[in-house]
């Protein structure tokens, strides 16, 4: 973790805060979720954990971990003789927002365990292990993806059976238990669950997400199951097939502003759970590969979708999609405060573990963002100063750490204090020096995307007030803006 100041900062802190109201903490937390057995209270817990991580005071954690405990403690009341939330299984009724809001559930157990080494969360994993995960060993292969019903932002489930599954109108949801049942795998190495995931990712692999309409979201957290289950087993294919289907959201489900579309091929609403998704398997795919492209994509979705989805009330809302159809840009639902309030601690935590990493021994600044960033042999204090041409980025260095590289903008042109090479993705520094400055110098340009001829200085994409008349320096933040401003906020590309 790094230490934050400035905006990623005033980011975390706002989202804490929204985070600590009534509805994320016990008892009202467990009478959220309306249909989606677990998926609320997995996602606080999951949301809570992070911001315990992140939080550089005493008394910050003390209260975050408050909050939890008491959650944690009342599961008990809350939950069925199996340990997750809602009917017990039922093998001729499968409900995949069941199964979806579990998958968080799960993930939110293995978050508290690793937090806290509480036994009891993980005896709670061995008892849904054996009464749900178990028994759904061979019916993922049966899964229907035929048409549904057009869903609203927070979905819900359609009449009667097909093929003994009640389904959702978040077309794929059930692929969301991915990510939980690969989490319960790394967590309690049990064997039991390898055929299980290895038949999800089969059935996840046979979906044609294109002709389906599947939601962005449940693509993208599967898709974070497959990457785990990589990470557990090193076996290539899930790797291979992990980029593939990265490829296709950010071809046909990604928005010109690098935020998504709620369900491939219907460009309605922004969703930023899938945003916080978009970014985390970027970064991810960037650490197996090592390739740039991964890099400059998710700063392209912080600067232009993660940031702007983020309200002044610290929670996360909905946007249009800017599209080759659609070029108003607005705010369409003020704060999703059920779904993506939660998961944009997520995205939170991701940069706060990623701003600046080591690879090879070597401090690379993948971020922007004033912090200060400690690892055993030295410390960097990273400091930037950005007007709407340029960036400038100090770097004071304590110890023996090596001389840093630092992510390069889109176009930008290049000055620094110290002897350095260029690459396309990267500027590093050849000679260790107590201190390094660099500048970029980002002059406006057009890309081609979706059809689309996008304005761009550096990764930002430059949105036009009044169709050109006015030009601004790229998606505005709405953390200054009252709530009225926000729900009458209007830019067009």
């Amino acid at each position: 973790m790094i230490r934050p100041y400035g905006e990623l900062r005033r980011r975390r802190d706002l989202n804490a805060g929204r985070l600590s109201a009534d509805m994320y903490a016990a008892p009202q937390i467990f009478e959220e979720g309306g249909d989606w057995p677990g998926d609320w209270q997995g996602r606080a817990i999951i949301a809570l954990c992070c911001h315990w991580r992140a939080a550089d005071d005493a008394s910050a954690r003390a209260a975050i971990m408050a909050q939890l405990r008491a959650v944690m403690q009342a599961l008990p009341q809350h939950t069925n003789r199996g340990g997750f939330f809602g009917p017990e299984f039922d093998p001729r009724k499968i409900n995949e927002q069941q199964l979806s809001g579990n998958g968080w559930f799960l993930r939110g157990l293995c978050a508290w365990y690793a937090a806290t080494s509480d036994r009891e969360a993980l005896r709670r994993l061995d008892a849904i292990t054996e009464s749900l995960l178990c028994p759904l060993a061979d019916r993922y292969r049966t899964y229907p993806a035929g048409p549904r019903e057009e869903g609203s932002v927070s979905g819900h489930t359609q009449a009667g059976t097909v093929d003994g599954w009640q389904l959702s109108s978040d077309v794929g949801c059930a692929f969301i238990l991915l990510d939980g049942v690969t989490d319960v795998y790394a967590t309690t190495r049990d064997a039991r669950l390898r055929p299980v995931i290895e038949e999800m990712i089969a059935a996840f692999e046979g979906l044609d997400v294109l002709s389906c309409h599947c939601q962005t979201h449940a693509t993208l957290s599967a898709l974070r199951g497959v990457e785990r289950y990589f990470c557990l087993t090193g076996e290539a294919r899930y790797l291979d097939f992990l980029r593939r289907m990265f490829a296709v959201y950010t071809e046909h489900g990604m928005t010109l502003n690098y935020a998504n579309f709620n369900w491939f091929g219907k460009p309605f609403w922004t969703e930023p759970c899938a945003v916080v998704d978009s970014l985390l398997l970027a970064l991810r795919l960037y650490e197996h590969t090592g390739e740039g492209q991964y890099v400059r994509l998710a700063n392209r979705v912080y600067a232009n979708a993660l940031r702007h989805a983020q309200r002044p009330n610290g929670g996360a809302g909905c946007d249009s999609c800017l599209c080759e159809h659609n070029d108003v840009f607005e705010t369409k639902m003020y704060e999703a405060f059920f779904c993506c309030t939660m998961r944009y601690a997520e995205g939170i935590s991701c940069l706060l573990e990623n701003a600046v990493r080591l690879r090879g021994g070597r401090p690379e600044v993948l971020f922007p963002f004033d912090c200060d960033f400690e690892a055993e042999g030295g410390r960097l204090q990273i400091r930037c100063e950005q007007t709407e041409e340029e960036l400038k980025i100090r770097i004071r260095a304590e110890g023996e750490l090596p001389p840093p590289a630092i992510y390069r903008p889109s176009g930008a042109e290049t000055a620094a204090d110290a002897p350095f090479s260029e690459e396309e993705y990267f500027v590093r520094f050849t000679e260790k020096k107590e201190e390094y400055v660099l500048s970029f110098r980002c002059p406006p340009y057009e890309e081609e995307r979706r059809g689309c001829r996008v304005p761009m200085r550096g990764d930002l994409v430059l949105l036009r007030k009044d169709r050109g008349r006015e030009e601004r320096g790229g998606i505005e933040s709405c953390l200054d803006m009252t709530e009225q401003e926000v729900a009458a906020y209007r830019r067009y590309l």
